[in-house]
């Protein structure tokens, strides 16, 4: 069931799960400012799987306004500066205790407030946004994909600062050196690694009706099972199992790189693939010398289309369709997964009277089609081969 339940939730989610976090320290434990300068500290952060933690004691600030608290920059020069040169963009912490100031509304009275403000190379002005503590002793502050959070709450979104959000590693500097001097205490500076779950691979399995059309003959399928499983993340792929057609058994045959999109209203699943050509596996012996086959061969597949409906509680196929067409020795195999073709005219199960006349191999007249090879004579005497399964 976890096993289920798991893939379920990785083809309808984009969350990553992770097993344990490892830590790397900025700053030694409980380090006063004091109203100090801290030195730009080189840290390469991968904001995929990494994020700044800082915990904070402000109760030891002064009453003087925007004291510093911590700037973070891609430049080792403009940590410290307002004015960004050579490239840089820098996001500056300032806190209020208890003081008057000057904002673009007149004066206002801070009250254990931060000011959070990202200035950049070629904007003369800044973007600042502003948060309220109300517990100044544990202040937990962190920089992660989506932004700056303050004790929970996401201050300043990371869209509002591109250049410190590229993808892969990003060259940062951590320090305190802007503005009035600050007096917070820095409880825990760290660098948290998040390492991800190694991935393992989840299968779903389905048994329905199928049918195929080969050589010239359709053939209905009562019972065909199919595996649907995911092999890595966003990847999936669809093993038939003991793939028939007409009364030939070829083995199982599998379509991989499968992706899904779900239709918000109907929460069905659209299965789509870029591959073009599909794998082999337990091919049966009796026909593989015959058909060219073998455990690993691959032939190309065209018109693949799908759909997959999960149960309400999600956690199994409620309905899997789907189709394609391939060739084997120049005959093409044209099959479908989750729905039976008509019967219709002599291949249908009875012959309306007059219609055409019915004859086992040896001969014998029939008043309807029977199992196993049929002869059919139809009005015009034209004589056909009918396999009824």
């Amino acid at each position: 069931m976890k096993k289920i339940l798991s893939l379920i939730a990785m083809l309808v989610m984009t969350a990553t799960a992770f097993a344990e976090t490892t830590s790397e320290k900025l700053v030694e434990d409980n380090y006063a400012l004091a109203g100090k300068v801290l030195s730009p500290k080189a840290v390469t952060v991968d904001w995929a799987t990494q994020k700044l933690v800082v915990v904070l004691d402000m109760t030891t600030c002064s009453d003087t306004e925007n004291e510093r608290v911590f700037s973070v920059s891609n430049n080792k020069t403009d940590v410290v500066n307002w004015d960004q040169t050579n490239g840089g963009s820098t996001v500056h912490l300032f806190y209020t205790k208890d003081a008057q100031v000057w904002t673009s509304k007149g004066m206002e009275t801070f009250h254990q407030k931060f000011a959070v403000q990202y200035r950049y190379q070629g904007d003369a002005g800044a973007t600042s946004y502003y948060k309220e503590v109300t517990d100044p002793s544990t202040v937990t502050v962190i920089m992660d994909k989506t932004g700056i959070s303050i004790d929970g709450d996401l201050v300043f979104p990371a869209a509002d600062m591109p250049n410190l959000y590229g993808e892969g590693d990003n060259q940062l500097y951590f320090g305190a050196g802007c503005g009035t001097p600050g007096f917070a205490t820095y409880k825990s500076v760290e660098l948290v690694t998040e390492k991800a779950e190694p991935f393992s691979p989840v299968t779903l399995s389905t048994t329905d009706v199928a049918n195929a059309v080969y050589n010239g003959t359709t053939t209905n399928y009562d019972a065909k099972t199919v595996e649907f499983v995911q092999y890595e993340e966003g990847k999936y792929k669809l093993v038939w199992k003991t793939l028939e057609a007409g009364s030939t058994l070829f083995g199982d045959y599998t379509i991989e790189n499968i992706t899904v999109a779900e239709d918000a209203e109907t929460h069905v699943l659209t299965l789509t693939t870029t591959d073009t050509e599909g794998t082999w596996s337990n091919v049966n012996p009796a026909y593989g010398f015959l058909f060219k086959l073998a455990d690993g061969t691959k032939t190309a597949f065209t018109g693949f289309e799908g759909t997959c409906r999960l149960n309400e509680t999600k956690d199994a196929i409620e309905k899997l369709k789907f189709k394609f067409n391939i060739s084997i020795l120049d005959n093409e195999a044209n099959l479908v997964f989750g729905e039976k073709a008509p019967e219709t005219g002599i291949n249908a199960t009875t012959v309306a009277e007059g219609a055409a006349t019915l004859f086992t191999v040896d001969g014998v007249k029939l008043s309807k089609l029977q199992k196993g090879l049929n002869i059919v004579r139809s009005a015009d005497g034209k004589v056909k081969k009918v396999l009824v399964k």
